[in-house]
C-alpha cells in the first residue's frame, strides 16, 4: 500500500494526497487511510515492476513520476520514544499503521507509558516495506519486541520463523484469555493449531453513499447486488459516477482482493480448496462474482475516472470502503460531502447468505536472536493493556476486537461511533481471507487479474484462468 507520509488530521498534505488520487485514479484516500504502507514479498510485484492506475479505457502503466511516488518512502513517522528512560525495561514496537491511524497509536502509547512508568516504549508508526524489513529483521536479530501484523501476514510469517509462538502459560500469566475477544477475529490468530498473535481490532466493507444524490434520483440505498447494480446504472449521469471499485487500478496490489474476496464468498465461492494447495475461485460461482465486479464497474464508472477525490466532494453516489475511512469522509474539515455522505451494510446477493470481506490488525511477538525474558513479559503487558483500552483506538476508526471495549464503542452516542456500528452489525458474516503461507504472494497476481477483467481489458474466464494458473504455480500445484 501507498506510504502514507506526515500527516496531521488537518494537514496542508491530507489535501495534496487527494490530488495524488486524481493524478493516480484509483482510490487512494481510502487506501491512504486504512492502515498505511507494506512492500510486496518476493514474486508478487506487478509485471515489469511498475504499479499500474486506471484511466479512462483501462489500465495503464504507471508514468515514471507516479511510480516514484508510489514507491518506497522515509517512514511517515519518526521514532517516538514514550516513558522514561530510567524505566525498569524497555521494549521497541513496529506498526504497518500511518496516516490518522499512527497518530492515534502514538497517543495510546503515550497513555500505557503514563500509566506503566516501570515500562519504556520506543515506537515506530508507519514502517514502510514492512514485510521486508521484518523478514530482515527476523534474520539479522534487529527485529522489535511487539509488531502488529495484519492476520493475513500470519501464515507467511509463520513459515519464515519471523514470529514466535505464545504458549497458554505465558498467555493465562498476562491475563490475556481468548473469553474477551470476539471468537471470529480470536481464530485468525492462530496457525497450523498454534497460538502466534493476539487480535487488536476488526475491519470490514460497508457500502457508503451520498444520500443527496440517492434521494434527488428518487432511489433507496440498495440492499441487495441486484438492486445496486440498477441503482449504478441509474446514477451514473453528467459529471456524477454511480459506483467505483474499491482499490480498482492499483494492479498487482492485495487491496482489491479484499473487496473481491468479499464478494466471492457472497455467490457461494472460495478463494483456495480447504487444505490451501490449489486455487478454488475459477469455478462458476466465482465467475459470477467477478462478472458482477465487472458489470458494476461498466456501469458505475465506465470511463475509469479516478474517483478519490469525487467521493470526498460529493461526484460517487456509492462505493464498499472500510470504517478506517470515517474519519475523513465523516469530518467536514476534510469532507466537502460529509453531511450528505452515509455507511450502511454492504448489498448482498443473497440475503440469507451474507458475506463481507474482513481483516483484523494483531499483535504479534517478533523473533529475537537473544530472548529477554524482561522484555516478553512487557511486551505482553503492554498487548493486554492496548486491547483494555482499545476505545481509543476505535477513534481511528477501526472496531475494537477487545469485546469490554466493542461493547462500550457500540453503545456510545459519540457521532463517529454511531457510523462504526454500521461496520460493527456485519460481524456475524465477516469474511476472513484464509490462511496460507503463501497468500502475500498470491493476492497480488490475483488482483492484477480481476483487475483487468473489471477494466474490459479481456474477459472474466480469461482473467480467472490466468490467476487460476499462476496461483497454482506459487502454491507448487501446475
Amino acid at each position: 500500500m501507498p506510504d502514507t507520509s506526515g500527516l496531521t488530521p488537518h494537514s496542508r498534505r491530507q489535501f495534496l494526497r487527494f490530488t495524488l488520487a486524481a493524478v493516480v485514479g484509483t482510490t487512494t484516500a481510502s487506501l491512504l487511510a486504512a492502515c498505511g504502507s507494506g512492500s510486496q514479498p518476493s514474486g508478487g510485484a506487478a509485471p515489469g515492476g511498475a504499479p499500474t492506475t486506471a484511466a479512462a479505457g483501462g489500465a495503464a502503466a504507471a508514468t515514471p513520476e507516479v511510480a516514484a511516488i508510489a514507491g518506497p518512502t522515509a517512514t511517515p513517522f519518526a521514532v517516538a520514544n514514550f516513558g522514561s528512560s530510567s524505566a525498569k525495561v524497555a521494549i521497541r514496537y513496529w506498526t504497518i499503521l500511518g496516516s490518522v491511524d499512527g497518530i492515534v497509536m502514538n497517543d495510546l502509547v503515550r497513555k500505557f507509558s503514563e500509566a506503566n512508568p516501570d515500562i519504556r516504549v520506543e515506537s515506530l508508526q508507519g514502517v514502510t516495506d514492512f514485510i521486508t524489513k521484518m523478514e530482515t529483521a527476523a534474520i539479522s536479530g534487529t527485529a522489535p519486541d511487539v509488531a502488529i501484523v495484519r492476520h493475513t501476514y500470519i501464515g507467511p510469517f509463520a513459515d519464515k520463523k519471523v514470529l514466535t509462538t505464545l504458549t497458554q502459560s505465558e498467555l493465562d500469566q498476562a491475563g490475556i484469555s481468548p473469553d474477551n475477544y470476539d471468537p471470529t477475529v480470536w481464530k485468525f490468530s492462530q496457525y497450523q493449531g498454534q497460538q502466534y498473535t493476539i487480535p487488536l481490532d476488526v475491519h470490514c466493507h460497508a457500502m457508503l453513499y451520498n444520500k443527496a444524490l440517492f434521494t434527488s434520483a428518487g432511489l433507496q440505498p440498495p440492499t441487495t447486488l441486484d438492486e445496486w447494480s440498477d441503482a449504478a446504472a441509474k446514477l451514473t449521469t453528467g459529471d456524477v459516477l454511480g459506483y467505483n471499485t474499491f482499490a480498482i487500478g492499483g494492479g498487482a496490489q492485495e487491496p482489491l482482493t479484499w473487496y473481491w474476496y468479499g464478494i466471492i464468498r457472497q455467490f457461494g465461492g472460495e478463494m483456495l480448496t480447504p487444505d490451501a494447495s490449489k486455487a478454488a475461485f475459477n469455478s462458476p460461482e466465482g465467475i459470477a462474482a467477478v462478472t458482477w465486479m465487472r458489470e458494476m464497474q461498466q456501469k458505475g464508472n465506465p470511463k475509469g475516472v479516478p474517483s478519490g477525490d469525487l467521493q470526498r466532494t460529493g461526484k460517487v453516489a456509492s462505493w464498499a470502503d472500510g470504517p478506517w475511512i470515517s474519519t475523513l469522509y465523516f469530518d467536514k474539515t476534510k469532507a466537502a460531502a460529509a453531511d450528505d455522505l452515509d455507511v450502511m451494510p454492504i448489498p448482498q446477493h443473497d440475503p440469507n447468505k451474507k458475506a463481507t470481506w474482513a481483516q483484523s490488525h494483531q499483535f504479534a511477538l517478533p523473533k529475537q536472536r537473544n530472548q529477554d525474558a524482561a522484555k516478553r513479559e512487557a511486551s505482553l503487558r503492554f498487548i493486554k493493556w492496548m486491547g483494555e483500552h482499545s476505545v481509543d483506538w476505535a477513534k481511528a476508526g477501526q472496531i475494537p476486537a477487545h469485546n469490554a471495549a466493542r461493547q462500550e464503542v457500540l453503545g456510545s452516542a459519540d457521532p463517529q461511533f454511531k457510523k462504526l456500528q454500521v461496520w460493527a452489525s456485519e460481524l456475524p458474516y465477516a469474511a476472513f481471507l484464509p490462511t496460507s503461507p503463501h497468500l502475500l504472494e498470491v493476492m497480488p497476481r490475483i488482483a492484477a487479474d480481476v483487475e483487468a477483467a473489471v477494466l474490459n481489458q479481456g474477459t472474466v474466464e480469461e482473467g480467472l484462468k490466468k490467476a487460476e494458473n499462476e496461483v497454482n504455480q506459487i502454491l507448487g500445484q501446475a
